[in-house]
């Protein structure tokens, strides 16, 4: 019974290993796959073609818009791999994890060599590190303790912050600067880590959206494009458009006028009061509370005043719509909408196209035409409706934006900079000085550097020729 539990703890122990070697086996393919530099020309490969087809297809149309470029047939392969918004689908999302997996394996391979290097510091110079080091050099001499007083004056000519280690054998004079800047390409591995996050983080939580606002009227909802239209987006305080300016280039003998700049007056108010003010521009929008607000465009929306008489009747009744909704007609249950208002409809004039909406009926646009105030008698209806007067007003047109990971994609990029100034502006550079306390024995002078080797040998073989004048012999070249 004993060896029976025996035999079975023994399988067991043997499953678990199996387990765990087949575990470690996984975690060490994954590690050297997100780890490769393949991936990561891969990855950046694919986010720059992606990024070429997000600038040439246009992001969150509608889909009226899409099938009239593209055809239905292709509007739907388009659609189907969300590349109507693609900065927002799960494939892109998907990319920048990817990504900022891959920075991490990277950096965290190579930092503890990188820290290692900088937390050891130069020390004694040892005989095996001269093989390794790029400039070595021998100078012959006969008065140790002398000379090591003549050198520390003639060293900091040179370099600052020289250290001394003294053995059995030999001192050893040793400066080193720069050491941090081995910090260069765990710092820009960093910022574009930290502006892959921000990016994440607004496809994630940002959006975009547009609002049109009339003067001297009032919204506290913008509109985020949608497949198959516009969704209504209430903001937690209102926007007034004061006024709105278009300025026109001067340009004589030319009867079209040029745009030149238009500008809007943008309040915020909070439970009715104004609490900011600004004039908005094109590229200079109004930030408040995460949102910011840019002049996009501008235009004039049409206020047309109906009329409506019932057949047999002389009576007139009156009712206001503005161009793009949709108001009750008076003493009915049809609701009518205003599409569009024209000021020449195929030579008949000014001229309003609506919508009828009747309950059980199906939905049929027609022309109004205000100079034939009985051209709707054609529809046979059980009224006629005609254009009495039209109001055109102007509206400002503003594009609404929120990013909260901007701010953090302005700390990489901020980080990013700091980094290529390390990496690229300063040298780790190494000196070593060994003298040796038996007389008749030769000074070493050694020294590395990791960047600007031509303007680091010029120094180190100006610092070469000060000690061979200070010596008593000329020096061997080692």
């Amino acid at each position: 019974m004993k060896e029976t539990r025996d035999a079975a703890k023994e399988k067991e122990s043997d499953f678990l290993s199996i387990i765990y070697r087949l575990f470690r086996a996984i975690i060490s393919i994954l590690y050297d796959f997100f780890r490769s530099l393949k991936l990561t020309i891969s990855l950046l490969i694919l986010l720059a073609i992606f990024s070429i087809i997000g600038t040439v297809i246009t992001q969150n149309a509608t889909r009226p818009e899409y099938i009239q470029r593209y055809g239905v047939g292709l509007y739907e392969v388009l659609n189907f791999f969300n590349l109507f918004d693609m900065y927002h689908s799960w494939w892109f999302i998907a990319i920048l994890l990817l990504l900022v997996i891959n920075l991490i394996t990277c950096s965290v391979r190579r930092l503890p060599g990188i820290l290692s290097q900088i937390s050891r510091g130069s020390g004694e110079l040892e005989d095996k590190m001269l093989k390794t080091l790029p400039y070595v050099e021998k100078i012959r001499i006969q008065d140790p303790t002398k000379r090591e007083e003549d050198l520390q004056s003639s060293l900091k000519k040179w370099f600052k912050d020289w250290g001394r280690i003294e053995t059995e054998r030999a001192v050893t004079l040793f400066s080193e600067k720069g050491r941090y800047s081995r910090l260069g390409v765990p710092i820009t591995h960093l910022s574009i880590l930290i502006i892959l996050i921000g990016g994440i983080i607004g496809s994630l939580y940002g959006f975009r959206g547009q609002v049109n606002i009339l003067e001297g009227d009032t919204v506290d909802q913008i509109f985020l494009r949608a497949k198959d239209g516009e969704i209504a987006k209430p903001i937690d305080f209102s926007v007034r458009c004061d006024d709105f300016n278009i300025t026109y280039y001067n340009l004589p003998g030319r009867k079209e006028k040029q745009v030149k700049e238009y500008t809007s007056i943008i309040s915020i108010l909070e439970n009715g009061k104004e609490v900011l003010k600004k004039t908005v521009q094109v590229n200079h929008p109004l930030h408040y509370k995460g949102l910011a607000f840019y002049q996009s465009n501008y235009g004039a929306i049409h206020d047309v005043n109906l009329g409506i008489q019932w057949k047999g009747k002389k009576e007139k009744a009156f009712f206001k719509v503005l161009e793009g909704n949709t108001v009750p007609i008076p003493n009915t249950r049809y609701l009518i909408r205003l599409l569009k208002y024209e000021h020449q409809v195929h030579n008949f004039g000014e001229g309003a196209q609506v919508v009828l909406f009747k309950p059980n009926e199906e939905p049929r646009p027609f022309w109004l035409l205000k100079a034939f105030p009985k051209f709707d008698e054609q529809r046979k209806d059980e009224f006629i409706l005609t254009v009495e007067e039209v109001t055109e007003k102007e509206y400002t047109g503003l594009s609404v934006t929120k990013d909260p990971g901007v701010w953090v994609v302005w700390i990489g990029c901020s980080l990013m900079i700091l980094g290529f100034i390390v990496a690229f502006f300063f040298s780790h550079q190494r000196v070593w000085v060994r003298i040796p306390k038996s007389p008749g024995g030769e000074i070493v002078l050694a020294g590395s550097a990791d960047k600007n080797r031509v303007g680091f040998e010029k120094t180190f073989g100006e610092l070469v020729e000060e000690i061979r004048k200070r010596s008593s012999k000329p020096g061997v070249r080692g």
